[in-house]
């Protein structure tokens, strides 16, 4: 599988983003963990955690943020591709399993998050 890092649209934060993630596999959920986002696309993200989330075809993950306070969250899955380490933390590349609205409703998120941050 081919991956995308240099996506002519990928925002990367000054501040990493807190959120929420869980893996689901075989219709199981994992406790809920917390995350940072260093960047983002319409179809993929780079998370930090301190936890050491397993590379499993057979497993996606369940993120949950909001980039703009009172916004609805938004809730997107998608499977975890690498890891590498970031300081004391793992950082992940995910790529997401986005419908069209997702990508565009992603895009329009981040363009309203600039101009709120500008």
């Amino acid at each position: 599988m081919k991956v995308k890092r240099n996506e002519s649209f990928r925002y990367h934060f000054d501040e990493p983003i807190a959120g929420e993630f869980y893996l689901v596999k075989d219709g199981r959920q994992t406790p809920v963990g917390l995350m940072k986002i260093h960047n983002i696309s319409p179809s993929g993200m780079a998370i930090a955690t301190p936890l050491k989330l397993p590379i499993d075809r057979a497993m996606s993950i369940v993120v949950e943020f909001s980039l703009i306070r009172g916004l609805e969250p938004l809730k997107l899955n998608g499977l975890i591709l690498h890891e590498k380490w970031l300081d004391a933390q793992r950082l992940y590349g995910i790529q997401l399993e986005t419908t069209k609205d997702e990508q565009q409703q992603i895009i329009d998120t981040i363009k309203q998050f600039v101009k709120t941050t500008s």
